[in-house]
């Protein structure tokens, strides 16, 4: 039984790490869709995932959906006015949106995109996003927002573990991102997080994805299309304008019910049980 969380070398190359026309890529792309072929049973973590393992397989039988899952007794929720870090930075006026990114700030998150868009945004104004994590992209971002000269902007920092209730509620919007060449090479698990927090998701990804088709199923947010700024500043706005009347789900209710512990070891189970 083989577990797939990344799908190589496919993702060096959207990672821009390894082009597809180096001989490497070609030697590490049969080596690995042996090993992929030659699993009794493939377990994906998304209906994208399992696509492009298909293709690179030929298999289709074997080959099995088990969607991640965090514990959400392992993060709380709590009020934007009692979050410390909001009340650090004195961003707790009610006319303003906080959109947060948190997690990985690396290579393929597609952040820059993000920075396009808000410069594109016509109520940017009652607006702040808040960049809280580390990675490739870090010092990048950094230099970006830097250049941009917005209060409105900010980049916080990392947060030790402990303090993951505190960080993924210093928001009323989370920013889930899965740049352009990404589909089915990955599925950001930082979604479950905010979600454990009972935040929507503004997903900037292919409609196509996991994430993507999660919230659509569930009613959790939004989806907008990757490398699409006009797009991004629009829904932007739009949610801007909104003034926290969602009227989504509850994105913490469907995380217990369709996407807990329980719910993929039953699954797993199920999947051994065959070879048993």
């Amino acid at each position: 039984i083989l577990l797939v969380h990344d799908v190589f070398p496919e993702n060096l190359a959207a990672a821009k790490i390894l082009k597809k026309d180096h001989f490497l890529f070609k030697i590490l792309k049969s080596l690995f869709d042996r090993i992929y072929a030659s699993a009794d049973e493939v377990i994906v973590i998304g209906k994208d995932m399992k696509e492009l393992v298909h293709q690179k397989t030929h298999q289709s039988n074997n080959i099995t959906v088990v969607q991640n899952w965090i514990d959400s007794s392992d993060i709380g929720t709590e009020p934007k006015t009692n979050n410390r870090i909001l009340q650090e930075l004195n961003w707790l006026d009610s006319e303003t949106t906080i959109f947060q990114f948190f997690g990985n700030i690396g290579r393929v998150q597609g952040v820059e995109n993000i920075l396009h868009a808000i410069q594109k945004m016509k109520y940017a104004h009652l607006a702040k996003f808040i960049f809280i994590g580390d990675g490739a992209y870090v010092a990048r971002l950094k230099e970006q927002i830097q250049s941009l000269g917005s209060q409105n902007i900010l980049y916080y920092g990392s947060l030790d573990q402990k303090e993951k209730t505190t960080g993924l509620n210093a928001c009323d919007v989370a920013l889930i991102t899965l740049a352009d060449g990404m589909l089915g090479l990955g599925v950001p698990s930082k979604s479950y997080f905010s979600m454990a927090a009972d935040k929507p998701l503004l997903a900037i990804m292919d409609s196509e994805s996991e994430v993507a088709d999660m919230i659509n199923t569930h009613h959790i947010g939004w989806v907008v299309p990757p490398n699409n700024e006009e797009a991004l500043a629009k829904q932007l706005d739009e949610i801007v304008l909104a003034k926290h009347c969602y009227a989504f789900n509850s994105s913490r209710e469907v995380l217990n019910e369709f996407y807990s512990e329980k719910v993929a070891m039953s699954k797993i189970l199920n999947i051994i049980r065959k070879f048993t």
